[in-house]
């Protein structure tokens, strides 16, 4: 499908608008800090629906430039592998950051899998039916040699989920036009598998038998303000 010259434009503007952002808008680095007294590794729980965590597991190592790099970004991180009553594995990666600006902000998976030689396919932008609201997310496909990881993700920048680079950089930049930079919060959750369509609906029962799970209070850390 051929993009029309304007929309080029479009992404161009407010990538600029973004990187100029800091020059612009000169907003202090003072982050509300939703996590000061919550630890993800107890907010998320090890049990819930029909899916467990498994500690036995040995975690996927991650590229050592590219570990560098997320540490300047995030203050804390989890990552869990679950399994449910059937077998099924599904992989839990959550990253949280204080700031997210024109130079610290979450990376999206698009990217770190790509870094780590991953051939990274379409990217759709679709939304995830919960019990606690409609959640916005993207889908997206990585493939290394005989390995198909279909992966779902959100990223929260302050009170709202966005997802790509135009809507992340949008709600970046009209916070850092109040003078205020926000917190943020990746979620992504992926399956090793040829089938797409049970990947998918995998992550969907997972991410709705987690978010039911997070107590009411905690909830907003993961999904912000839903729009109604």
């Amino acid at each position: 499908m051929r993009i029309a010259h304007s929309a080029y434009y479009l992404i161009g503007l407010c990538l600029l608008l973004a990187a100029g952002l800091t020059v612009v808008a000169t907003p202090k680095p003072s982050a509300v800090n939703r996590m000061k007294n919550i630890q993800l590794a107890k907010l998320i729980p090890t049990q819930f629906g029909d899916w467990t965590a498994e500690t036995e597991l040995t975690p996927i190592m991650v590229n050592p430039e590219v570990e560098k790099e997320l540490d300047k970004i995030y203050t804390q991180t989890l990552s869990r592998t679950y399994l449910d009553s059937r077998g099924d594995q599904l992989m839990l990666s959550i990253a949280y950051g204080g700031i997210q600006n024109s130079t610290m902000h979450a990376h999206r998976p698009e990217v770190c899998y790509l870094a780590q030689g991953f051939e990274v396919g379409k990217l759709t932008k679709t939304y995830v039916d919960t019990p606690v609201g409609r959640i916005p997310v993207m889908h997206l496909d990585a493939k290394q040699g005989t390995r198909n990881e279909p992966i779902t993700y959100w990223i929260r920048v302050g009170d709202y989920i966005t997802r790509g680079v135009v809507e992340q950089n949008l709600v970046q930049l009209s916070y850092g036009l109040t003078g205020r930079w926000r917190d943020g919060l990746l979620v992504r959750v992926s399956v090793i598998s040829d089938n797409e369509r049970h990947a998918y609906r995998l992550e969907q029962n997972f991410v709705s038998d987690m978010l039911q799970a997070v107590p009411d209070k905690d909830r907003s850390i993961l999904i912000g303000k839903l729009a109604t």
